[in-house]
């Protein structure tokens, strides 16, 4: 009996400090335990589910806030592929405006996680759904700049040259044709291949196979025509005891070639000229005029091909000019 009494007589000795000890040693299991639940929040698609008749006719917030609460090391490790954010609307046939709950699905290794809880802001959307049109049409390149002078396109192939698009049907009957993006010409100076991303004509309009074609360009030198005026004709090879008493005018060349070769022929390598060698006495001739030109460049006409020339001694002309 003693014993007990001296039992009791401990337990309430300074009972006051006891209890204060209690209470700070429950508050810091308390502390302890609420350091480890904590908060995550990440914003992840929302994925419609659809009738195969139907798709959004008019844009939405394709996008959702989820988030998390649970034990700190668990929710920092979720991957935020692992949580899908999904409304089902595939009771719906008709078009129409229509509001479902979004429902989230845990995926890999956070559908383990026991204890999280997990809240997604919004929790239902609106959306306006509308008949799906899906229609194939003509992919056009959108080529931007020019090749260097000398250089041009010459020709281009694009794979595929047809594309299949889907959305709904006001959006996809006006278009005529897919534009890709920007293909630029500039500094182009040989052929070349790239892939390009199709531009994409509306935001509610899709491409099931894909929004890339495949681009080559034909680059060549510019071929270009051109007619040099004002040149004149050189009798050449004429016998030194014959003069030239008339028929020496100019004449013109029509001449083509690459860009670069005919722009950058020097005036001294252009002309026209008669050969003169097979006249060996006084008369009058026709002769033909020949051009004097640079290799490469092909000459399409001479404007006069054959000049008349009257010729005499020389002895004669002397005599005429001095009488003149």
């Amino acid at each position: 009996m003693t014993s007990r009494n001296d039992f009791f007589s401990r337990l309430i000795e300074n009972w006051p400090v006891k209890i204060i000890a209690l209470a700070v040693a429950l508050v810091v299991v308390l502390l302890n335990g609420l350091s480890e639940i904590g908060e995550r929040s990440f914003t992840v698609p929302l994925s419609l589910e659809l009738s195969d008749s139907l798709v959004p006719g008019a844009e939405y917030d394709a996008r959702v806030q989820v988030r998390l609460r649970g034990d700190e090391d668990q929710i920092f490790d979720v991957r935020e592929d692992e949580i899908v954010a999904v409304a089902d609307f595939s009771a719906h046939t008709a078009d129409g405006e229509f509001r479902a709950p979004v429902e989230i699905r845990r995926e890999g290794a956070v559908a383990g996680i026991e204890g999280l809880e997990i809240t997604v802001e919004p929790s239902r959307v609106t959306v306006t759904l509308e008949e799906r049109l899906s229609k194939s049409l003509e992919v056009v390149p959108n080529l931007t700049g020019f090749p260097p002078a000398g250089y041009e396109l010459s020709d281009y192939r694009i794979s595929p040259t047809a594309i299949d698009v889907v959305g709904p049907r006001s959006r996809v009957e006006p278009i005529t044709q897919i534009l890709t993006e920007a293909i630029s010409l500039t500094g182009r100076n040989g052929d070349f291949t790239e892939s390009v991303r199709l531009s994409r004509p509306d935001p509610l309009v899709g491409f099931p196979g894909g929004e890339i074609v495949d681009f080559r360009g034909l680059i060549v030198e510019t071929v270009v025509q051109t007619t040099f005026t004002d040149l004149e004709i050189t009798i050449v090879d004429l016998d030194p005891s014959l003069a030239i008493i008339s028929g020496v005018q100019t004449g013109s060349i029509r001449a083509q070639g690459r860009q670069l070769d005919v722009e950058g022929i020097p005036p001294e390598r252009l002309g026209l000229f008669v050969d003169a060698s097979g006249i060996s006495q006084p008369g009058t001739y026709a002769l033909p005029v020949r051009p004097q030109i640079p290799g490469g460049i092909l000459v399409l006409s001479i404007d006069p091909a054959r000049i008349e020339l009257e010729v005499a001694e020389a002895t004669a002309r002397l005599d005429e000019e001095a009488a003149q």
